[in-house]
């Protein structure tokens, strides 16, 4: 029997096993468990309370992986409503999503892919 550690959302973030996007970067992802969850985030040296969308993500471009699929991006939020608004979020959904830019001008682009 292996000895298993149950991390928070907050470890398996700082441990760098999540999902990243770089300038102008496609992705292909599954996701599951996905949730809102209000989150304190500091910018500038300030606190506030921000709607984070939280996800297991279980493939990436393809490959099997362990990692969490976060954002408080509030284009990206909007996006991801167009698409599991209606969906279970237990089961596993495979989207493709694309960023745009960078810092304030980041933009999305997120749709369902079915095989």
């Amino acid at each position: 029997m292996t000895d298993e550690k149950i991390v928070s959302w907050d470890e398996a973030v700082q441990s760098g096993n999540f999902v990243q996007f770089e300038e102008d970067d496609q992705k292909s992802i599954v996701i599951k468990n996905w949730k809102l969850v209000e989150v304190e985030k500091e910018f500038n040296n300030k606190k506030e309370m921000k709607v984070e969308f939280q996800s297991e993500c279980v493939e990436e471009n393809g490959k099997k992986v362990d990692k969490v699929f976060n954002t408080t991006s509030n284009r990206l939020k909007k996006k991801l409503r167009e698409i599991l608004e209606k969906k279970d979020s237990t089961k596993e959904i495979k989207l493709s999503i694309l960023m745009i830019g960078k810092s304030f001008d980041t933009r999305y682009s997120a749709k369902e892919v079915t095989d």
